[in-house]
């Protein structure tokens, strides 16, 4: 007798995660490690914290567990070198690279602003990062010299932004992408292939990222035209985990701007189960971290009292209500600030912020990113809230010029680019 073959298919199904045993046993091995992962209670997440008197003790123990999840050590020391100055209108552009490991040059870019290269005041720096595969010259508002992904232009301009609005800005790019990419091969399998690389030599990928920001705040702390009481990092998408993960580590940010929906990162693989079998949403490379902490909402959490913007919202429940009560239990609940897309901005247009939207099942991705108030068609840098955000923070005032308010407003109306690689 023949045997009909079930058609063979890439995609995942809610029912897929579901035991068909009555005594609730899997046979196949993606639902019991899916069900493993759904019964795991991070041993430090910030229900765990009773007091405020407690808030101290969990946030060391916090940054401890990061620290040893990112695998990175306590020495952050590297040569910079100058390449070369140019002049820009308002600010000179400066060319550096530095040498974290003796075989390793990492290039970035400086935006000075004229009065500060003078020597005529000190000013705040900000470390700048883009998102998945974007360049430092897309960072500066330069030419780019290879074809890179960048949807908006003029709003992802991080650096072109903060030196015009007074500030130092640096723009350097995430490991193994834009032009630390090599020529030729496509960014992404690159950096696919050097998370193999990275994981064989017993690092991580985000814990070098992190050491190389470390490296950069020492090198600003040490320049004489920088106000090193006013450190900051600003990161879009792929770039805002080293916000987040460097933010926490290093007590010299005083900063942080994070360009991308809060999101917690192992329930999110929970909720979407219409997937493709071979994606995995992840950004966090720490194996056994969600042992510890919900990476984003509890090292969010534990930023505080860290002056932070979150510019793209996400859900309320069990994410930015988190957020805020380690804030609170900080007793500092005004240093944090929540926007959101300007589709969700008004509460009436957020349907699901007191729903528990991570205990739901069988989302595809896009019902997901509609259920955490996300507009995937806008995700960009938002200079109209975080440019004045941080003004506001370093120079008690956001009194931009002319050129700067029309830049802004030209940014948000800015029709998005298709990037084809």
């Amino acid at each position: 007798m023949s045997q009909t073959t079930p058609p063979v298919r890439d995609t995942f199904t809610a029912d897929d995660f579901v035991s068909k045993r009555p005594d609730g046993r899997f046979t196949c091995s993606v639902g019991y490690f899916m069900n493993y992962l759904r019964r795991m209670k991070p041993q430090l997440g910030l229900e765990t914290v009773a007091s405020a008197a407690e808030f101290p003790t969990w946030k060391a123990a916090i940054r401890e567990k990061l620290r040893s999840h990112l695998r990175i050590g306590t020495e952050f020391k590297a040569e910079f070198v100058l390449l070369s100055t140019e002049r820009r209108d308002g600010y000179r552009l400066c060319r550096y690279e530095f040498y974290p490991d003796e075989l390793l040059a990492v290039g970035f870019i400086m935006l000075i602003p004229d009065d500060v290269y003078e020597m005529k005041r000190k000013a705040p720096a900000v470390i700048c990062t883009p998102g998945h595969g974007g360049s430092r010259h897309a960072l500066a508002g330069e030419p780019e010299v290879g074809s890179f992904p960048n949807r908006y232009p003029l709003r992802n301009r991080q650096a072109w932004y903060y030196v015009h609005a007074g500030m130092i800005a640096i723009a350097i790019e995430n490991p193994a992408m834009a032009e630390n990419c090599e020529p030729g091969l496509h960014w992404g399998c690159v950096t696919e292939y050097c998370y193999g690389l990275i994981d064989l030599t017993g690092r991580t990928y985000h814990g070098i990222q992190v050491e190389h920001t470390l490296m950069m705040l020492e090198f600003l702390k040490s320049n004489p035209m920088v106000d090193a009481s006013r450190l900051a990092l600003s990161g879009l998408s792929w770039g805002t985990g080293n916000v987040l993960y460097s933010s926490l580590l290093s007590d010299d940010v005083a900063a942080a701007v994070y360009n991308d929906f809060i999101s917690s990162w192992a329930k999110r693989v929970m909720v979407v189960t219409e997937v493709r079998a071979a994606r995995m949403w992840r950004r966090s490379d720490e194996p056994g971290s969600q042992i510890w902490y919900d990476d984003e909402p509890d090292l969010m959490a534990a930023l505080a009292p860290l002056p932070v913007i979150y510019t793209e919202g996400g859900p309320m429940v069990d994410a930015i209500d988190k957020i805020r009560r380690g804030y609170e239990l900080a007793g500092c609940p005004k240093n944090l600030t929540v926007c959101y897309y300007r589709k969700y901005a008004s509460p009436e247009s957020r349907l699901h912020d007191h729903e528990n939207i991570h205990k739901l099942t069988g989302l595809t991705d896009l019902q997901y990113l509609d259920y955490c108030n996300v507009d995937a068609r806008d995700h960009s840098f938002h200079p109209e809230v975080a440019l004045p955000w941080l003004s506001r923070l370093f120079f008690g005032h956001a009194d931009f010029s002319a050129e700067l308010q029309a830049a802004i407003q030209e940014s948000i109306a800015e029709t998005p680019h298709e990037y084809h690689p």
